[in-house]
């Protein structure tokens, strides 16, 4: 069988494309709108200049670190995607190892050096602290992290579920007093409703990826759940999974319908998470993450709505 070439012979693009710009634009609407919707009605009013400033950022230096990460993943993943995705594998063969580096460390570095403007701004030193750590993790996915049972599923799950604790750093992040006073407001408990949502969907689309990729996987040697486990297994535990995520769905439309009168508004998330079972009773894993990551979108046009 032919070796299937890469969809592009551009060492730019193939750059432009392992930073999956669709996913870091996700997170920069995702930060403003978490900010918009929930955190500026909660401390009350429009933020001044220079917290303006901060935010801005704190948003360069988030959606920098994430472009940074998915770079140094393809970097370690070349032996596996092309296995699982020849097509759009490019470190090694459209862009060097050597750029893909460099790549990494201008993005990282970008990060690393916004949260120093933040923490000299805010004067504190914990965005500094949060931006390095998390770039840590991240760095160390694919190396370490990913070849462990479970330990990379729930890192990930970990960087997408603390996003509004980000934004809230932001403004925030020096009076954790401030902090249990908002989670105790109804913005608080949507705020915190949105990380627990989004954090577990993520979590069930990460193991998902990792059924989706277990050849690949299996032969470079990494500890996934589906490599241990095997298909069958692997798909009994998300069927459990997602049921248990109707549980915490329900609970959300509860919240919803008694907290911000919005009965309606859980449907963004809910149907694509309904077809995910669907395509999951019918062992169609590319269309099972494909609406998870649609339920995550929902999850954004919901918070969308408090504005509008």
């Amino acid at each position: 069988m032919a070796k299937r070439r890469p969809v592009t012979d551009s060492a730019a693009w193939a750059g432009i494309r392992l930073i999956r710009p669709w996913n870091v634009l996700m997170i920069v609407v995702a930060m403003g709108l978490i900010t918009e919707s929930l955190l500026i009605p909660a401390i009350g009013g429009e933020l001044p200049p220079h917290q303006q400033a901060i935010f801005a950022l704190g948003t360069l230096a988030m959606a920098a670190l994430a472009a940074g990460a998915n770079v140094i993943n393809d970097y370690f993943d070349v032996a596996e995607d092309r296995i699982n995705r020849p097509d759009r594998t490019f470190v090694g063969r459209v862009i060097t190892r050597r750029q893909t580096l460099a790549l990494n460390y201008t993005l990282t570095g970008v990060a690393v050096l916004s949260s120093f403007g933040i923490a000299a701004a805010a004067k504190s030193i914990v965005p500094a602290l949060w931006i390095v750590i998390l770039g840590v993790l991240l760095w160390g996915y694919s190396p370490w992290f990913k070849r462990r049972f479970l330990r990379g599923n729930l890192i990930i799950a970990l960087s997408v579920g603390q996003l509004p604790l980000w934004c809230l750093a932001l403004l925030e992040s020096r009076s954790f007093d401030r902090w249990l006073e908002l989670f105790s407001s109804t913005e608080g408990n949507v705020l915190l409703g949105y990380v627990v949502l989004s954090g577990y969907i993520t979590l069930l689309r990460e193991i998902t990826k990792d059924w989706q990729d277990a050849e690949g996987d299996s032969l470079a040697g990494y500890d996934t759940l589906p490599v241990r486990w095997g298909p069958k297994r692997t798909k009994s535990l998300l069927h459990r999974l997602h049921f248990f995520g109707w549980v915490m769905i329900g609970v959300t439309w509860w919240a919803s319908i008694t907290l911000v009168h919005r009965p309606l508004a859980p449907l963004f998330f809910a149907l694509p998470f309904m077809a995910v079972h669907i395509q999951l009773a019918r062992n169609q894993v590319a269309s099972v993450s494909a609406w998870q990551k649609l339920t995550l979108a929902g999850g954004l046009l919901y918070l969308a709505g408090f504005i509008v």
